[in-house]
């Protein structure tokens, strides 16, 4: 079994003279084209593999945009990583990066100096930015158990970030003593097999109130409005994330001072699996639900807190009574209410459905744990 590894991402603004930004913002068109046309070629001839695309677009990618080696292979890299994930999504559509989207730097074109300054490769040759950390982006920095690995370049209203990756060896999970179920729902964003809810309350009212003043300035329709809204969108993201975040740390530490292994519902592709039977009026709600975002915090917290995770097919989970494994749609009565036709078992809808959750979850797991051996 190859080693796990535990990574985080330390987001840090860093400061540019004006010619170093102007080399930069050349270095970020040049260098999403190449990764757009990289994309294109390993989109019409089939290629995801890494080492196959570069003998087919290196030399045209650094004559065409004239990128470094080490910039012509991240850009290969970006690339061949957009296509994989959206031939395993099975999308219809080629991948292609704007001019403004980030450039990716490896251990050769970037390097942390001293005195909180970093050098950058561009096509224009090295230049030095100015890091400025907060407390916790430099305590985070300087913890000598995480190894510093790449980066992502990023330009956001005319300000540059540089979003570090760091990884250490993951730990050996504890050997579970059960299993703690999480239902994923709309109304609550979660709810684990223990009976705590994690309601999605505020969630909703702060995207209901989003909408509605999305609503009025698509009317308005002026630069201004036009401004607003890209601001709006970009509050309503921070808060989702701010809460799937508390959610899941909520979640994984209760696990891991249980001592128990978590078991999620696997919702991919759902959307998809379910569009036939929503109705209109909730077709925005579900469109906003962020449990892939939610599953990916609580994956990577749950590695980095030792805590093993199994994920179940959800199919019939909120229909089957947890106390005579009764089956049933009509089981469940409303969002919030189970009543078991057959045994007359009651309980809170999601409730029930994470404690069946829970129990398909301690059967499969000790394959979970050979695997993971």
């Amino acid at each position: 079994m190859a080693q796990r590894f535990s990574t985080r991402t330390v987001c840090v603004k860093v400061a540019l003279d004006t010619a170093a930004a102007a080399a930069l913002c050349a270095t970020q068109v040049a260098f999403n084209q190449a990764a757009s046309y990289c994309a294109t070629v390993a989109w019409e001839q089939g290629i995801v593999n890494k080492n196959k695309l570069h003998h087919v677009v290196y030399g045209p990618t650094r004559v065409q945009f004239g990128l470094g080696a080490q910039l012509a292979c991240c850009a290969r890299d970006k690339a061949a990583e957009a296509v994989s994930a959206a031939k395993s999504n099975k999308s219809s559509t080629c991948p292609c990066f704007a001019a403004d989207s980030s450039v990716r730097y490896d251990a050769h074109t970037y390097r942390l100096m001293s005195l909180d300054r970093v050098s950058l490769n561009t096509i224009r040759g090295r230049v030095i930015g100015q890091l400025v950390p907060g407390d916790f982006q430099r305590r985070t920095l300087s913890d000598p158990s995480w190894n510093i690995g790449g980066a992502e370049l990023v330009r956001r209203q005319g300000v540059w970030y540089l979003h570090i990756t760091q990884s250490q060896a993951a730990s050996k999970p504890d050997e579970p003593r059960g299993v703690l179920g999480v239902d994923l729902g709309i109304v609550n964003i979660a709810t684990d097999s223990d009976g705590t809810q994690y309601s999605g309350v505020q969630v909703r009212l702060v995207r209901d109130k989003c909408y509605q003043h999305r609503r009025r300035l698509q009317l308005a329709n002026t630069r201004r409005s036009r401004w607003r809204l890209r601001q709006i969108a970009n509050r309503e993201h921070r808060f989702q994330k701010h809460v799937n975040h508390e959610v899941s740390k909520q979640l994984v530490g209760k696990a891991s001072t249980a001592r128990k292994a978590l078991a999620l519902e696997d919702l991919k592709h759902i959307r998809k699996r379910t569009d036939k039977t929503v109705r209109h009026g909730q077709r925005r709600t579900r469109s906003s639900w962020a449990f892939a975002q939610l599953r990916q915090f609580v994956a990577y917290k749950a590695v980095q807190a030792g805590v093993c995770m199994v994920y179940i097919d959800p199919r019939n989970t909120s229909r089957t009574c947890s106390a005579c494994g009764h089956c049933e749609q009509a089981n469940r009565q409303n969002q919030a209410s189970f009543l078991c036709r057959r045994c007359g078992y009651r309980a809170h809808a999601d409730a029930n459905a994470a404690i069946n959750i829970s129990c398909v979850g301690a059967v499969n797991l000790p394959n979970v744990l050979r695997l993971s051996n």
